[in-house]
Order: C-alpha cells, then structure tokens, then sequence
C-alpha cells in the first residue's frame, strides 16, 4: 500500500514539472502577479511605550504660547515629587525715614502705631477654583525685615482667611501678639500648617493694631544707611494641587502634533488600532472627533480635515493612582471611504479631562502619567505585495 502512495505522489510530481515546461500550462502571461496575504485579517504587534508623565509634560510647557508659559513659570516640583505653587509678598513695608516723618521727635522711645495692614495672596493659587481644582497641604510662613542694628519689639492682632467654594475661612495667628524683630536681618517668625479641610486657597493676611516699639533717635541706628532702610513684615505661601471632584475641563480641536503612521505601504481599506493603557493620573479623560489632517509643514499653517478617512473611536481612559494605576483597553478603527488609507501625519481630536468618579481630591504629582503596555495593529483586508503595474479598482475612484 506504501509503494502505491509513493508511486501516485511521484506520478503528480512529474505531471505537475512536464505542465510547466509546455506552453498550453503557461499562466505567467496576462496574470496579475500581486498576492494578497492574510485575506483576513492579521494582527501585527507594535509595543509599548511611555510613561508620558506630568513632569515630563511640564518641562515642556514653556515653549507653549499664551497659557503654557504661565503654567510652566508658577507650577513646580518639590522635593518629593509633587506639584506646588508658591506666592509671595508683603504685608507691611515702610522706610525708617517715612516712619521718622510721621512721628516728628523721635529723641526717645517711640511706640510707632501703624494701625491696619494686610498682604493678598492671590498668584496662581487663585485661578484653580475656576477650573475645579483644590489645593492641599497649604503652608504659610511669615518673616520680619528690620534694618536697625538694635531689636525691635512689635505686636498685632493677625489672621488669615480665604473664601472659596468652600465657603470662608479665618484662622488667628498667635504667634504675632508678641513678636521680637531681629537686628540687621529678615528672620522667620511664624510657620502655620493650614487645616486640611481647607481646600480654598489662602487669599489674605490681615493685621490689626499693629505697632513697633522704636528706640530713641532710631535713624541713627540702621546698620547701613546705603543699605536696606526698609521694616517690613513678608508671607510666603505654598501649596499642592489637588484634582477635586468637580473637576470638567473641556478641549476641542487639539492636535496631536506629527504622529507620522506609515500605514499607506500596505494598501488597507480598513484597520484596527488596539492599545492597553494604564493610567496613574487621578482623572478620567474623553477623546471623540477624531479626525485625520493633511500634512502641513508647520503647525502655523492651516490644518485641514481629510474627510476620505473615518476614524471611529470614542476613547475613555479611567482615572488612577500610583498605587492602584487604571488599565484601560482602548480600539480605533480607521477606515477609507476611497481607495486606500494612506500614511497618517497627524490627528486632530475633542478632549475632555474630569474628575474620576469615587476618588476624592487626589494631590497631583509629576511622577503620575500615562504608559501604553501594549499595543498592536489589527490589519483588516490583506496586505498587497508585488504586482505587475496594474492599479486596483479602487485606485480610480
């Protein structure tokens, strides 16, 4: 029975040669010699990339006209990785002359009474509201500036506050009822951790009654008279920045810059995009209106949609934590109405960046990002190779 199966298989064998070498078999002429592999589909792997984090993103930001200065020049990193805002100014300031002004004889002991003061704090700290997000960790620290190479004694009723959707909020400073001022430098006075409940930026510093008690002919005590000539009281104020849980912030028509997708070499009607994203940013982001442009040589130049390519997609990325990252399966089919998808330089897209849902304000940090563990291309219709010149029909149209 073996000798049978070997003697057919030959047989076919030796058919199949003597068919090729006579020209009535011939069917190299008039044939289309492009191959169509994996009429199917095939799935290609690409990799994984990232993170893209919030620090890397900051670092970038200054280069980014209108808001992205502002951003870059006020949010920074501390020490430990997270983001901050810090302000800072006076509450009180005055020359020794100007106070010598208004007390006229000053050959004794003088109790100088300067009434009441206060400092804004105001900066940067004051816009998140607007956009739903809350500070946290705030700190205050107040400093006092006195020219003289004697001490000075001072005293005032000192608070500070904010009002914010919160509601208001006053706090007393104790620390300032009696308070030695320092000769001949700016020394540290007061350190106040703001309560954690408070979530409204500090806005103002207030003094009430405030008065130095000054030594006799003082002008002639300042330790350099070409030098600081100023008494002063300055704040210094720091915050995180936390995401809230009304945060909504949405963005139309944001391009995603050149992306470069040489998906045009494998003549594709239709392909799929699958990415597994995980997600440590405390934010839930939305992304719908996607949409291919033309290329463009800078982003000066006007983009324009090509409307031929369909991209379906509306992505949602759940928000996550360093500690527990949201992993999130994300699919974009992208399709040609004609012909076949060419390459794709760039997109064009909605976004939309608001809290997650459950988790509370979250203190951002520039550690926090985005990774892509994995992704691949699903190809749909085939890849063409080779080919004899001809266009498909396609092509034409």
């Amino acid at each position: 029975m073996k000798k049978v199966l070997l003697a057919s298989l030959l047989i076919c064998i030796f058919l199949a040669i003597a068919g090729c070498s006579r020209k009535e078999y011939d069917i190299s002429e008039n044939f289309n010699k492009e191959i169509t592999l994996f009429p199917n589909e095939i799935s290609v792997p690409i990799g994984s990339f990232g993170p893209i984090t919030i620090g890397s993103t900051l670092d970038g930001l200054s280069v980014v006209p209108g808001i992205g200065g502002l951003v870059a020049e006020y949010i920074k990193v501390d020490e430990n990785g997270d983001l901050v805002l810090e302000s800072s100014g006076d509450i009180f300031r005055s020359s020794v002359y100007e106070i010598e002004k208004v007390i006229g004889d000053i050959s004794s002991d003088k109790r100088w009474e300067s009434g009441y003061q206060s400092g804004f704090v105001g900066g940067m700290a004051g816009a998140l509201g607007f956009l739903g997000l809350k500070v946290t960790n705030q700190k205050l620290t107040i400093s006092t500036l006195n020219p003289l190479w004697a001490d000075v004694h001072a005293s005032c009723d000192a608070t500070y506050g904010c009002m914010g959707t919160d509601g208001a909020f006053s706090g007393q400073i104790p620390a300032l009822d009696n308070v030695n001022m320092v000769n001949s430098k700016e020394e540290q006075v007061v350190a106040i951790d703001i309560p954690s409940n408070v979530t409204s930026p500090l806005t103002s510093i207030s003094f009430a009654n405030l008065t130095m008690d000054l030594p006799a002919n003082f002008v002639s005590k300042l330790n350099n008279s070409k030098g600081n000539l100023f008494f002063a009281f300055t704040f210094n104020y720091k915050c995180g920045i936390a995401t809230g849980e009304t945060l909504n912030i949405p963005a139309k028509d944001i391009s995603t810059g050149r992306i470069n997708l040489p998906i045009g070499q494998f003549k594709l009607k239709k392909c799929q995009i699958q990415i597994e994203v995980e997600n440590t940013i405390p934010l839930a982001v939305t992304a719908n209106n996607i949409r291919v442009l033309f290329p463009r040589e800078s982003k000066e130049e006007e983009a324009v949609v090509d409307e031929n390519i369909v991209i379906d997609a509306d992505i949602t990325l759940a928000g996550g934590s360093i500690e527990n990252p949201a992993t999130t399966k994300v699919t974009l089919s992208i399709e040609a109405l004609k012909g076949t998808i060419p390459d794709i330089p760039e997109l064009l897209l909605n976004l939309n960046f608001a809290a997650q849902p459950g988790m509370g304000n979250v203190p951002l940090s520039a550690k926090q990002g985005i990774y892509v563990k994995s992704s691949s291309a699903v190809l749909t219709g085939g890849i063409t190779l080779g080919g004899n010149g001809q266009k498909d029909e396609d092509d034409d149209e």
